[in-house]
């Protein structure tokens, strides 16, 4: 007879669970409801979100939001990670050979090399998509702050900075969040938190800011990563014979996130091609280093996989440098005393 455990299923749709009971087997769970009807999950259709040996078990089924089944006896826990090791059996010495030789090759050099070469030749409508499916899978409640006076200044800005022959038409959202920061997405669409403009220090600092964010997407690098995590996805899948829920699992963790943390040379080249968006835009691009260090002083506001903006004092020094090359270089005002201080109180109504 198959041993069953007690558990709790959510639809995804509602607050409330339902009481099932769930049996395990190589091929994936099956959920049995009290009116006699039940479900069965194939092992490649869900995903494992905590580790079995950290409290109940948890398991997602579909897309967001998840059906969601929670088993809290550590019976379970034990037998549904024996079935896990069971999946193994498609790891072969010779895969095995390709994960420790090749695999770290591709990661490391080959993928990333192709990536930014193909990122170049995605469409602008399809990182339009991405950018907007990201942001509401990662941000659905948001709230927008909007003013006419603020939105008005924000347009000012962008009409600075935003090169005249480039393809993209950035938008940018102000989100009433304490974050100190901002993120820019695949397609144009800028991020900034009302907790990074509380603290920028002038409307020159918070275009710095703003300039770096719009290299990413001019640059394509959100896309970029995209390529990078789904190909990376893929080889990692294949090896292991798409058969491990939990291997799975890792990649539905990071995939989004990863499309928002940058690589050192990615974050560079942002500093360097914004501070030549300043140059451009007669903006002081000094303030550009005092938005920097205010930033150094602040704990991140964000998990480091999820904003990575890695070895600031580094970063600074290099602006620096790029900074001096232009001594004579001068620079206009890109808001008025008033429009800096409607951008500033655009979070004082919220939509």
């Amino acid at each position: 007879m198959t041993k069953t455990w007690q558990a709790q299923y959510f639809d995804g749709r509602t607050p409330t669970h339902r009481n099932v009971t769930v049996s395990s087997d190589t091929r994936g769970v099956r959920i049995k409801f009290e009116d006699g009807t039940g479900r069965f999950w194939h092992k490649a259709d869900f995903w494992l979100q905590q580790d079995l040996q950290q409290g109940p078990v948890r398991l997602e089924y579909g897309e967001f939001p998840p059906e969601i089944l929670v088993v809290d006896d550590p019976e379970f826990a034990s037998n549904f990670g024996k079935n896990i090791r069971n999946q193994k059996r498609y790891f072969t010495p010779f895969l095995a050979l390709l994960t420790v030789i090749i695999f770290p090759a591709l990661v490391y050099w080959g993928i990333p090399s192709v990536s930014g070469l193909f990122a170049r030749f995605v469409p602008l409508s399809i990182e339009q998509q991405l950018g907007q499916y990201v942001i509401d899978e990662i941000f659905p409640n948001r709230l927008i702050c909007e003013t006419v006076p603020g939105r008005q200044a924000l347009e000012k800005l962008l009409m600075r900075l935003a090169p005249a022959d480039s393809d993209y038409e950035f938008k940018l959202e102000i989100i009433d969040s304490d974050l100190v920061n901002a993120l820019a997405f695949p397609g144009g669409k800028i991020l900034i938190f009302r907790g990074l403009l509380e603290k920028s220090p002038s409307a020159e600092a918070l275009s710095g800011v703003l300039a770096h964010e719009m290299q990413h997407v001019l640059q394509h690098h959100g896309t970029e990563n995209l390529l990078n995590q789904t190909a990376l996805s893929g080889i990692f899948k294949l090896l292991v014979g798409e058969e491990n829920a939990l291997t799975e699992s890792i990649f539905q963790g990071v995939k989004m996130l990863s499309l928002l943390r940058y690589t050192r040379e990615l974050e560079t080249e942002a500093d360097a091609l914004a501070l030549q968006l300043l140059l451009q835009a007669k903006v002081d691009s000094a303030e550009m280093l005092t938005m920097f260090r205010v930033l150094q002083k602040q704990s991140p506001s964000l998990p480091e996989s999820f904003s990575s903006h890695p070895d600031t004092s580094s970063r600074l020094k290099k602006l620096e440098s790029l900074i001096a090359e232009n001594p004579k270089f001068v620079s206009e005002p890109i808001l008025s005393p008033q429009s800096w201080k409607s951008l500033q109180n655009i979070c004082q109504i919220v939509n």
